[in-house]
């Protein structure tokens, strides 16, 4: 494990592992009992305020930090809590199905059968929900239309695959846990989690947002990128295929494959190179699901002829970013890939 400032360093090849649940054990700027301690205070308020499906993230994301670490005494009350939290989202789910089925008329959700076809759902697996604007849907399923607007939680375990309809604008895949909402055909907002998007066309620019930064995606080819929420309300972006362009509010930068990038509240970091063959097969957004990506043979490529060009040094994890100057990375051994 290793502890290096973000500005001034060049990684040379690196691997992402994109996993809500995966976490670094290098932390900067906090001991890791702090980091698991306000991540579990974090989980309860969220339970207290019922807020049960972000509750159970927090929960899962601390159980991850303590994943080897069975003498911590808070990992068996992350463990209590976190089947206690199960429990209740199964019971506020039949609650919201009993309430919807009973719901007056003037409840403000539309009927399913009015459902707007702005997305339609490529793969799924696992629970996943779509809440807002029309009426709840607690089990997606292959095909399913899903309308702008539709706020969609993927839970542990699960994942999805939805492309935009009317123009094929870009597809997005995400899994674990994960929330986001479908903003309109070419806007995405990210809440948490980790996602794959793509285009196979020179589409119009893609706004991506999380919670403190408004990113624009725009390119004149084909292009497939990887982006992750950070604590800090950023996003780490990976170029994959084609060359894209990243705007924040004046900021911009351009990424090729196998550059990596965050993007904070205050700008971008400096450019990082990652290397993508191990990216290939570490990723669960590129192996989760039954069918790869449509561009999984491009990029398969793309990998090969960075292989040529390169001469691999080291094979790192790149975690979590604390600020413009400081991120989190791991050192691989050959038993984790």
């Amino acid at each position: 494990m290793v502890r290096l400032p973000l500005k001034g360093y060049q990684i040379c090849l690196c691997a992402i592992r994109f996993c809500p649940l995966f976490f670094c054990t290098l932390s900067i700027g906090a001991p890791p009992i702090e980091s698991v301690e306000k991540i579990y205070q974090n989980g309860m308020q969220l339970f207290a305020d019922e807020e049960y499906d972000g509750a159970l993230f927090e929960l899962n994301k601390a159980m991850g930090m303590l994943k080897h670490k069975y003498s911590h005494p808070l990992r068996s009350e992350v463990e209590k809590q976190i089947r206690i939290t199960q429990g209740k989202i199964v019971v506020s789910r039949y609650a919201r199905k009993d309430k919807t089925e009973k719901k007056e008329e003037g409840s403000g959700l539309l009927p399913l059968n009015k459902e707007a076809e702005d997305f339609r759902v490529q793969q799924v697996f696992g629970k996943v929900l779509a809440r807002n604007l029309w009426e709840n849907r607690d089990s997606l399923s292959t095909n399913i239309p899903l309308g702008k607007g539709r706020t969609v939680t993927v839970m542990p375990r699960a994942g999805i695959e939805v492309e935009e309809t009317r123009s094929r604008a870009f597809s997005l895949r995400t899994v674990q846990a994960a929330s986001f909402t479908l903003a309109g055909p070419n806007q995405i907002q990210l809440h948490s989690g980790s996602y794959a998007i793509g285009t196979q066309t020179a589409a119009v620019p893609l706004r991506v947002s999380s919670t403190l930064t408004d990113l624009t995606v725009s390119s004149d080819q084909p292009y497939a990128l990887m982006t992750g929420v950070t604590t800090n309300g950023g996003m780490k972006v990976i170029c994959l295929l084609g060359k894209i362009a990243l705007s924040i509010d004046g900021q911009s930068e351009t990424l090729l494959p196998g550059e990596l990038i965050f993007a904070l509240p205050d700008g971008f970091s400096r450019k990082m190179n990652i290397e993508l063959s191990t990216l290939i097969v570490t990723s669960n957004l590129l192996t989760d699901f039954q069918d790869p990506p449509v561009y999984h043979a491009k990029l398969r490529q793309q990998a090969m002829l960075q292989a040529m060009r390169t001469k691999k040094k080291f094979r790192t994890v790149v975690g979590d970013v604390k600020g413009r100057e400081n991120f989190e990375l791991k050192i691989l051994e050959k038993g984790n890939l």
